[in-house]
């Protein structure tokens, strides 16, 4: 008997990045298995589409989709009233897949939750998503340490705990031609994501102006909105003597992405937690050099890449602070002797190849079949 799994797909249509690119991709890769499951998308809610058409790759594809623009209180009203949920108002499902971690409200199927993040311990936000795990039927991550620290932090049974590989080809399939030429401009360093102090932008941009001051020829383009360090880099930048040598695109679009990474010396991707390696892996799928903490999402995919292909470089703090700042200019300077380099290029596209969203879509299959079979299901 087919699987019938419903899935909240509102993210995919609202949200380029982040989570709505996950819902987004993983449809898209489970439409196209041999055999795939039976979906049902729930995109009920209040946000502005901005994603549509061929960007869904749903041309031809069989599945349902509820939609309607219903405020997300309303919903969540209504089913309290009618003791109903998602599950029920798409048909029926064998089990629903979570992209959020409490919408929508659900009646009776058994949810899978994806944990791509964690909050700090001990907030509110960390109390609600533990809650949250220790409910579903099973837990997504995506990296061998996530699944330790989710078993340990809320008490989820090892059992219900599947670790999947996450994928990054979209851009490799977005790209539109060759990477651009930049002939004689300098080398581009590309900064991705919002502007956070967990990403040490002050860092960042210190050991830029160092690698500037060694005579070092380069660009530094910040590629993402004012996060919780917008001001503090805002502020720095006035008065850096590497000014004139920084770009900030503070609302990247989406169209954009893979030309510009795919166009640049090397990413910069410095973080003190991540629990998906996607970020690293989309620019060596492009053949673009990395420069990224050693995080072990990280370490795990790449532990076997070599220094022409990433450089992993430990940053305490969010500052210009002397020693993280002269080891990051020390990284970028190297990364930048080896960028156009065709056998390195060649050798990060390798080292990407296997997590593809086919890989993920197979394995999320594979997890949803062991999880209707556990339940009681037909199967």
């Amino acid at each position: 008997m087919t699987l019938k799994v419903g899935l909240d797909y509102l993210p995919a249509v609202c949200h380029a990045p982040g989570i709505g690119r996950y819902a987004r991709e993983l449809v898209r890769a489970l439409v196209r298995l041999e055999e795939p499951p039976e979906l049902a998308l729930f995109e009920l809610g209040w946000g502005a589409r901005r994603v549509g058409g061929e960007a869904l790759g749903l041309d031809g594809a069989r599945v349902r989709r509820l939609r309607g623009r219903i405020p997300r209180r309303a919903i969540e009203l209504w089913c309290r009233l009618a003791r109903s949920g998602a599950d029920h108002l798409l048909g029926g499902v064998d089990l629903f897949h979570r992209v959020r971690p409490h919408h929508p409200p659900l009646a009776e199927a058994p949810e899978v939750l994806p944990i791509p993040e964690l909050p700090p311990a001990g907030c509110a936000a960390d109390d609600a998503l533990g809650a949250a795990a220790r409910r579903a039927a099973g837990v997504i991550v995506f990296c061998r340490d996530y699944g330790e620290r989710v078993v340990e932090r809320y008490g989820v049974d090892p059992g219900r705990v599947h670790r999947v590989p996450v994928g990054c080809d979209h851009w490799e399939r977005d790209l539109a031609g060759p990477p651009p030429d930049r002939g004689s401009a300098p080398p581009e360093l590309l900064v991705l994501g919002a502007v956070r102090a967990d990403r040490t932008p002050l860092t960042v941009l210190a050991g830029f102006e160092r690698l500037l001051a060694a005579g070092v020829r380069a660009r530094l383009h910040f590629a993402g909105r004012a996060g919780d360090a917008g001001a503090a880099l805002t502020a720095a930048l006035a008065r850096s003597t590497a000014a004139r040598s920084v770009e900030w695109t503070r609302h990247p679009r989406e169209r954009d992405l893979p030309r510009l990474v795919a166009g640049a010396a090397a990413l910069v991707h410095l973080a003190e937690d991540e629990g998906t390696p996607v970020t690293p892996l989309e620019a060596l799928r492009l053949g673009t050099a990395v420069v990224a903490s050693p995080l072990p999402a990280f370490r795990e995919a790449l532990g076997e890449a070599s220094a022409d292909d990433v450089l992993w470089l430990s940053t305490p703090g969010n500052g210009p602070q002397s020693d993280a700042a002269d080891g990051l200019a020390a990284a970028l300077a190297r990364t930048l002797q080896v960028t156009d380099v065709e056998g390195p290029r060649r050798s990060r596209r390798r080292l990407a190849a296997p997590f593809t969203w086919a890989a993920n879509a197979r394995k999320t299959l594979d997890v949803w079949q062991h999880i209707r079979t556990r339940t009681g299901g037909p199967g």
